[in-house]
């Protein structure tokens, strides 16, 4: 009997120590649950920063290869507008010197051989050269950028002519 008594206050002190050390445990798994989820919160914004970082980067690499393609683009042109100008300050010297040639070769009364050099520009190269100067002129006038000079009213003879590189 005495045993049993014993046990059974061993008992309701063990009982009241398992129901204490069940109530720390529910109050740690607690805390610790609040734990994970603040931390699961912290990494969701961390993975957030760490996406609008990557696309901030993005956008910053796409800007900057659009400003290089735009500073690509203009040189580009430059050079394309200095290329035309070098290719109509030399159309304008080979029309000055096929009305040379023209000029010559009326004056020697050759044939028109020089209609043989320009195939499909029958038409001529008058529409190169300034206004006044046309087929039936002997005197030519240069007015191209760059480069200086006139004909004499003779035909054939020339007393200055020159072009400057572009």
């Amino acid at each position: 009997c005495e045993e049993i008594k014993m046990t059974m206050q061993r008992h309701p002190q063990s009982l009241g120590y398992s129901k204490e050390e069940l109530n720390r445990l529910n109050q740690a798994i607690q805390r610790l649950t609040v734990d994970v989820d603040r931390a699961e919160s912290q990494d969701i914004e961390s993975m957030e920063e760490g996406a609008s970082g990557s696309a901030k980067g993005k956008l910053a690499w796409l800007e900057a290869a659009l400003k290089q393609s735009r500073q690509d683009m203009a040189r580009q042109l430059r050079e394309y507008q200095e290329l035309m100008v070098v290719k109509l300050g030399l159309d304008f010297e080979i029309a000055t010197y096929r009305k040379l040639l023209e000029g010559e070769e009326r004056r020697l009364g050759l044939r028109r051989g020089a209609e043989s050099l320009r195939p499909g520009l029958a038409r001529g190269p008058d529409r190169l050269l300034p206004s006044g100067a046309g087929a039936g002129s002997d005197a030519l006038e240069t007015s191209t950028p760059g480069c200086s000079g006139s004909l004499c009213g003779s035909p054939g003879r020339v007393k200055e002519f020159s072009c400057r590189d572009f």
